[in-house]
C-alpha cells in the first residue's frame, strides 16, 4: 500500500511541478508593456516591433503609428 501511495505522491507532484513551470514560461500576451516612441533608439527598431507584433494600418496595440500609413514613429526620429 505504501508503495502505491509513494507512486502517487511521486506523480502527482512531478504534474504540478510541470503546470508551474509551464505557468512561469508562459507569457500572456498583456504581459507586454506598452511601448512609446522614445523606447527605441531609432525609427527602423520602432518599425520591427511594430511588425513583429502584427501592426498595421488598422492594427496598432502600441499606438506607434500616429497617422495609421504602417510606418511606426516616422515623426518622431
Amino acid at each position: 500500500m505504501d508503495g502505491i501511495l509513494n507512486r502517487l505522491t511521486a506523480g502527482v507532484t512531478a504534474t504540478l511541478l510541470a503546470i508551474a513551470m509551464f505557468g512561469a514560461l508562459a507569457q500572456p500576451a498583456a504581459a507586454i508593456r506598452d511601448r512609446d516612441c522614445s523606447d527605441f533608439k531609432n525609427q527602423r527598431q520602432a518599425q520591427k516591433f511594430f511588425k513583429k507584433h502584427k501592426g498595421s494600418k488598422k492594427n496598432d496595440p502600441h499606438r506607434l503609428d500616429a497617422d495609421h500609413d504602417g510606418k511606426a514613429c516616422e515623426a518622431s526620429f
